[in-house]
């Protein structure tokens, strides 16, 4: 009889860390489950979402992925795990006709592919691309969700991330799902269909945004919203005058959809320094906005992008950050996935009886699945090697912010995160100002 191992409660009950995430790519590189019984999904991307710098770059060119991709890897094969109730089905499906209903009735948005409310078992690589850009752009729709809408937008977007999480592993994609030439191509010695570097980085930047997006939806906390004209401040001409600069800088982060800017910043790396040049590049006819007078900032119903340039000057200490950034300090101190409404079990339970007669039960871990091609074991083997080392972003700016408090510019919406407790707090910016200063107090 085998010996009995015994996984330390610490391990169990801790916060992920990467050597975990490194161990969970070994055991993916050996065709054996990404899952353990400290590695699951509400941790692990809690980690990958706040415990990651996005703008981390490799080393001197040795590796094409870094911590956050690598983490997004393994997030894809554990949720997949997650929702896969038998053995042998490649692609769960978290979506149902009535979720599709929801989004298409409730929301209305238009989702590509989707006839007659029909759910395929798995989408071609540019279904796939065509799906993703419109969860993109039509992301102010689905962010005014509440419960329990909440849930079939969280729904809608594992469903996609597992659909990718397919052509992630896959050991040579068929010619008719290889459709989107622009991520896909031909790798030696089989000369099999896979998708480039540049395509599984594309998905894993803008994923992290949207499930980011999703988290900070679900779990940010709601201020107290102020009496209209008792706000304990003032704006002033001159505050307007002054923050004409940042007026335009927000509305270019504003008018890009969510995941774009990460996204140019990798297929771009190195060439990066303004937001401006995702803007247009996603919209080449780009104008500004028109800057706004003080008239437009005190009307009671002014929004978050009008006032907030000016509320900046007002209390220069609270200082940006945007949707790739890296805090110093976690954000997001509740312990608790996205992802919790499952609608279908995750692994099997495994009951045994102890000695003295009481029954314990844990997740039963199956010990196989599919190995993953050459191609992405040479691929994680090069970012996990001893040559391999990441260093922080420095395209753009600093990736890690070291102030207390910052206004968070995450798609459109603006959040004020308190770094000492990791927690994030919305309202509209007015609000969430008079919030902040009774806390300094």
């Amino acid at each position: 009889m085998a010996a009995r191992v015994e996984v330390p409660v610490s391990d169990i009950n801790g916060p992920v860390n990467f050597p975990q995430v490194r161990a969970a790519l070994d055991r993916i590189e050996r065709g054996e489950r990404a899952t353990t019984l400290s590695l699951y999904p509400n941790k692990l991307l809690h980690f990958w979402l706040w415990g990651c710098d996005a703008n981390e770059v490799c080393d001197r060119g040795k590796c094409d992925f870094h911590l956050m991709h690598l983490t997004g890897m393994v997030c894809v094969r554990v949720l997949t795990e997650a929702y896969t109730l038998q053995p042998g089905y490649s692609c769960p499906l978290v979506l149902d006709k009535e979720d599709v209903g929801v989004l298409i009735g409730h929301f209305g948005i238009f989702l590509p592919h989707f006839k007659g409310n029909t759910l395929p078992h798995q989408v071609s690589l540019q279904q796939l691309h065509d799906l993703l850009h419109a969860v993109q752009t039509q992301w102010p729709l689905l962010q005014e969700a509440v419960e329990p809408f909440t849930s079939v937008v969280e729904r809608l977007v594992t469903q996609i991330f597992i659909w990718f999480g397919v052509y992630l592993f896959e050991n040579s994609i068929e010619q008719s799902q290889a459709d989107d030439s622009e991520f896909v191509d031909s790798f030696p010695p089989t000369h099999a269909l896979m998708l480039t570097d540049m395509g599984i980085k594309f998905y894993l930047n803008i994923f992290f945004i949207l499930f980011r997006l999703l988290f900070l939806q679900r779990h940010a906390v709601a201020v107290p919203k102020v009496e209209t004209g008792t706000h304990p401040f003032a704006v002033e001409t001159f505050h307007v005058e002054a923050s004409v600069d940042d007026f335009h800088m927000l509305g270019m982060y504003i008018d890009i959809p969510p995941g774009c800017l990460l996204e140019y910043k990798h297929s771009y790396s190195g060439f990066y320094n303004n937001v401006s040049q995702c803007v247009y590049r996603h919209f080449p006819s780009y104008q500004r906005r028109t800057p706004v007078s003080l008239a437009d900032v005190v009307m009671p119903d002014a929004s978050d992008l009008a006032a907030l340039p000016s509320l900046k000057q007002i209390y220069p200490e609270i200082d940006y950050a945007f949707e790739d950034h890296h805090f110093q300090r976690e954000v997001g101190g509740v312990r608790e996935a996205v992802l919790l409404a499952y609608r279908r079990p995750a692994t099997p339970v495994q009951c045994t009886e102890g000695v003295s007669g009481t029954t314990s039960c844990r997740p039963s871990v199956p010990l196989e699945a599919d190995v993953p091609n050459e191609q992405m074991q040479a691929r994680i083997a090069a970012c996990m090697g001893a040559g391999a080392s990441s260093s922080s972003g420095v395209e753009g700016g600093k990736s890690v912010r070291i102030a207390d408090w910052f206004w968070f510019v995450i798609g459109s919406t603006v959040y004020l995160v308190c770094t000492s407790d990791g927690v994030p707090y919305s309202g509209c910016c007015r609000d969430l100002l008079a919030f902040y200063i009774d806390r300094r107090t």
